[in-house]
Parts: C-alpha cells; structure tokens; sequence
C-alpha cells in the first residue's frame, strides 16, 4: 500500500509544473545536460499566482475594516475611492472627492470603532467590476450601537487595482421599545 502511495505521489508531482528539476525524469531516458537543463529553467519559470476577483474584493474589504479603526471610516473610504468617479451616498448629502469623504465622514463624537462583515460578493463576467455587501455595526458610547447594512461598488482602474465608485450605508430602523403592561 505505501509503495502505491509513494507511486501516486510521484506521479501526481511528474504533472506539477513547478516540480524541482531533480525531481523531474529525462524524456528521453537520459541524463539531462548542461544545455537542456538551463533553457528548461529559463523557460519553466512558475506563474505568480492571482487570487480570483471575488477573493481580491474580500480581502480588500478586510484591509479596509483594518484601515478603519485606524484612521476612521473616512479615512479608509477615502484611500479608495475613485478620485474621478468615485462617490459615498449618505442621506441628504453626497461626497465626491477623496478629500470630501475624508472629512464628511470623520468619526462622531462619541463614537467608538466600527466593523463589517461582507455577506455577498458578485464580479462581472470580465473581472473588471464587482459589489459587495454585507451588515456594519458602528458602536456609539453610552448608547446603543448602530446597525444596518452597506452597499459597495467597485471597478478595477487602469492598473488593475480595485477603485470604490460607490458606498453606501444604509441604518436599520429604530425598534420601538414595546409598551409596559400594568
């Protein structure tokens, strides 16, 4: 059973591309020679791995949060926000510039860190756009948290790097405290 193992093994590290050339059997049936050996090393170099675009926008979403409870929602939205196109949706108003969001959305008096959690992450077909969405809690000193759910657009930019167009936040409603019966 283990000489089947070690054989399957072995087999399953011959179809490996990035298997070490000592490793790797002539062709041939011969030894390999100084020629063969270093155009097969020039020519097999590995490919750097890419995560898929739904993995890329969740850990963005990740560094984001991070970002956030050092420098503030603002802050964070603002490093990635599309300076051109980009805009954050508040009731009432909207920001459109990096420096905009920045300061529309400084942290409230009283208000402690906030955090989120995607839920849902989608990209287009062609990679170059994708949403997330999930819930945020933003806690608040000496009352209660607020919660609700929040709502992201991105697009990929000349680079290749993912851009916010849009961000939106959206509280959930109050409840009402119910009536005490006497």
């Amino acid at each position: 059973m283990r000489q089947f193992v070690f054989l399957l093994a072995a087999v399953a590290l011959g179809a490996c591309e990035t298997m070490p050339e000592f490793l790797a059997q002539p062709s041939t049936g011969s030894a390999p020679t100084a020629s063969s050996s270093s155009t097969t090393a020039t020519s097999a170099t590995p490919a750097r791995y890419t995560a898929p675009p739904e993995q890329q926008l969740l850990e963005l979403e990740r560094q984001l949060s991070r970002t956030a409870q050092e420098s503030g929602l603002g802050g964070a939205l603002a490093s990635v926000i599309d300076p051109s196109e980009g805009m954050v949706i508040r009731p009432g108003v909207i920001y459109s510039t990096p420096d905009e969001v920045s300061r529309g959305l400084a942290s409230p008096a009283g208000a402690g860190p906030m955090y989120w959690q995607p839920d849902r992450v989608e990209v287009a077909s062609s990679g170059d756009m994708g949403m997330t969405s999930g819930r945020y809690v933003q806690v608040m000193s000496g009352s209660e948290a607020v919660q609700g759910r929040y709502v992201v657009v991105w697009r990929r930019d000349s680079s290749g790097a993912w851009k916010a167009l849009t961000e939106t936040r959206v509280p959930d409603p109050t409840r009402q405290t119910p009536a005490r019966r006497r």
